[in-house]
């Protein structure tokens, strides 16, 4: 264990440049998101419950238009089997959720899931863990990419906060329990940004452009599973709005950044 600390520390110091403090900063930010949802839930569950659905509109659209629009192209630059990438990738969250069944609660405070196991904890922290890896794997491409990376996993970061607390304690979970759990869950995403950093200096660019269609295939997954069915359950033409314009937002992010 000492020496796969001392290994992670050294690596850390090599990589200590302007980008490692980048792609740190923004993993840091995506966690802190997870734990604003933890605590809007806590300590303001039932505005938090009602409100969130718009955020949950403006995410879906900055998740679907951020997969296929900026991910998916990079990812083919890189690698020729990107889509097959992106399959593989959504199949495996298919699984992966299939144990867990993580959505939003709505307005009555309904969840409708599983027990939560830590079989299952796993699993969404593993999800968190690929969200600190994409933006790593973002600022890798360029400083526009990474932007845009951090903004879609900030936006759902927030939804997925206040759904693991409220799964948690759905599940018979104490508060004390409910909080720690998901306390390791905002905590697995720069955790995830700083093993990009490790893993990824002098990385192939077929392994680099697989990465961005994995990171497609989970956006486009958590969009089309957990986003778009909720927004349906609570359809106002505000939400269409918010959508549109969430599909929109990552266009003028790469305008403006160039």
């Amino acid at each position: 264990m000492f020496s796969v600390s001392k290994f992670v520390l050294k690596r850390i110091k090599e990589n200590m440049n302007p980008q490692f403090s980048t792609i740190l900063f923004y993993g840091l930010v995506a966690g802190l998101a997870t734990v604003a949802g933890i605590y809007l839930v806590l300590f303001k569950e039932a505005w938090a419950r009602k409100n969130s659905i718009y955020l949950i509109s403006f995410s879906a659209g900055v998740l679907l238009s951020t997969a296929i629009a900026h991910l998916l192209p990079e990812s083919q630059e890189l690698n020729t089997n990107a889509l097959i990438w992106l399959l593989l990738s959504f199949v495996l969250f298919y699984i992966l959720e299939h144990g867990i069944i993580l959505h939003s609660c709505g307005e009555t405070g309904e969840c409708e899931v599983h027990p939560v196991d830590k079989i299952a904890m796993l699993g969404i922290g593993f999800h968190s863990l690929l969200d600190g890896i994409v933006i790593g794997v973002g600022f890798e491409i360029s400083f526009a990419l990474g932007i845009i990376a951090t903004l879609s996993v900030l936006l759902h970061e927030v939804p997925e906060g206040i759904s693991t607390v409220s799964i948690l304690l759905h599940s018979g979970y104490t508060r004390k329990k409910a909080i720690l759990f998901s306390w390791i869950v905002a905590l697995a995403t720069p955790v995830g940004a700083i093993l990009a950093v490790l893993l990824l200096n002098d990385i192939q660019e077929n392994v680099l452009g697989a990465l961005l269609a994995v990171a497609a295939g989970s956006f486009l997954y958590v969009a089309a599973s957990d986003l778009i069915p909720e927004i349906h359950r609570q359809s106002k033409l505000l939400n269409i709005v918010l959508v549109i314009f969430g599909v929109a937002f990552p266009f003028i992010i790469r305008l403006v950044l160039g």
